[in-house]
C-alpha cells in the first residue's frame, strides 16, 4: 500500500473515532460504559411500573420521538464524515468547516438529550405517589443489578490480568 493510501486510510479511521467520541461525549452520563441509564434508561424503568393508559401513550410517543431523533443524529454523523473524506480526496481540507460541522452536531445531540430528559420528566410529573414509590423500587433494583454486574466484570478482568 502506498504511503498516501496508508495515510488516507489512517485519517479515515481517526475521523470515525473522533465522530464516535463526539457522539459519546454528548450523550454520556456519569457512572458506567456510557454512564448510568440516562433518560432513555429511566424511560424503560418507567415503562415497567403500573401506568395508566394516558401515561403509557405518552411514554410510547416519547420512545417513537427518541427513535426518530436518534436516526437523524446518525444521518448527521454521515454528513460530518462525508465532509472529511471529500476534503481528503480533493486535498482541500477545510478544517474550520469540518470543526463547525462537528460543533453543530454536538450541539444538536446536547439539545436532543435535554429534550428527552424534559419529556421523561413530563411523564414523571404525572405519576401518583404510589407509582413514584414503585419507580424508586425499580431504580434501586436496577442499580443493584448494575453494581453486581460491574463487580463481576472487574473480578473477571482482574483474573484475566492475573491480579
Amino acid at each position: 500500500m502506498s504511503a498516501l493510501r496508508t495515510t488516507l486510510f489512517a485519517a479515515g479511521f481517526m475521523a470515525l473515532g473522533a465522530l464516535g467520541a463526539t457522539a459519546g461525549s454528548a450523550l454520556a452520563r456519569p457512572g458506567g460504559h456510557h454512564g448510568g441509564p440516562g433518560a432513555a434508561g429511566l424511560g424503560r424503568v418507567l415503562a415497567s411500573i403500573d401506568l395508566t393508559e394516558a401515561q403509557e401513550t405518552a411514554l410510547s410517543d416519547l420512545r417513537d420521538e427518541i427513535h426518530d431523533d436518534m436516526r437523524g443524529a446518525k444521518d448527521g454523523a454521515k454528513d460530518e464524515l462525508a465532509a472529511i473524506v471529500a476534503g481528503i480526496k480533493t486535498n482541500e481540507v477545510d478544517r474550520a468547516a469540518i470543526h463547525q460541522l462537528i460543533d453543530d452536531a454536538a450541539a444538536e445531540r446536547t439539545a436532543m438529550a435535554h429534550k428527552v430528559t424534559d419529556r421523561v420528566l413530563d411523564v414523571y410529573d404525572t405519576l401518583t405517589p404510589e407509582q413514584r414509590a414503585q419507580l424508586v423500587d425499580r431504580i434501586e433494583d436496577a442499580e443493584a443489578r448494575r453494581d453486581e454486574m460491574r463487580q463481576r466484570h472487574h473480578e473477571h478482568a482482574d483474573r484475566s490480568r492475573g491480579d
